[in-house]
């Protein structure tokens, strides 16, 4: 890739980070519904993935999780959850945060890229839309799959549940919310792509 082409891919990708900064920081990145919180967060990672690559993906996936960790060093009492789960397990809770985001990125990519080689020239909107949708899905399923696999004694202590109903209580929460997610998550990602096709200077998709 000549200077000019790193130039523009550096530029893409710090505009995606703001973006996820901006979603994480504000009520916009997440929505609370009793004691989980749904997130848009990782919407912009999706979009840099289908756009850019399973790297770039993973990049800003890393992007995604640091920006939950700094929310519980900042402001630890704004999820009283996720301050409780780095308390007593830090390597875990990063982990989970980091791990599950990074994925999500790398694989969203990677699914970007196979429906891209089934599909016609241009990308369609139903793949767009089909990586949104299956990205946010597998954000849901890493990040509470992880809390429930290294960090069930932390959910059972503070949800009040017995440990035994831990994996119900992670599966009810992944299907009410996530669900939801990733019809969002479908339908803005195809939006915010298929318009980004019109804008090559700002965005080129992987070849």
């Amino acid at each position: 890739m000549r200077n000019s082409g790193k130039v523009h891919q550096i530029t893409r990708v710090a505009i995606l980070v703001a973006i996820i900064f901006l979603l994480a920081f504000t009520p916009l990145g997440y929505l609370r519904v009793g004691p989980i919180a749904a997130t848009t967060v990782q919407m912009p990672v999706i979009v840099g993935a289908v756009l850019m690559g399973p790297s770039v993906g993973a990049v800003l996936g890393f992007f995604f999780g640091m920006t939950a960790v700094i929310s519980v060093l900042i402001m630890p009492g704004a999820d009283a959850f996720a301050t409780l789960a780095m308390t007593h397990s830090p390597f875990a809770y990063l982990l989970v945060c980091l791990g599950a985001r990074i994925l999500m990125g790398w694989l969203s990519g990677l699914l970007a890229a196979g429906l891209h080689r089934l599909s016609s020239r241009r990308f369609s909107l139903l793949g767009y839309g089909m990586t949104g949708l299956v990205g946010s899905a597998m954000n849901t399923v890493f990040y509470l799959g992880g809390l429930w696999a290294l960090c069930a004694g932390v959910i059972s202590q503070y949800y009040g549940i017995d440990l035994s109903g831990v994996g119900g209580f992670v599966m009810t929460a992944a299907v009410s919310l996530g669900a939801p997610e990733a019809l969002v998550s479908c339908v803005v990602v195809a939006a915010v792509c298929k318009a980004l096709e019109k804008v090559p200077v700002l965005f080129k998709r992987f070849a």
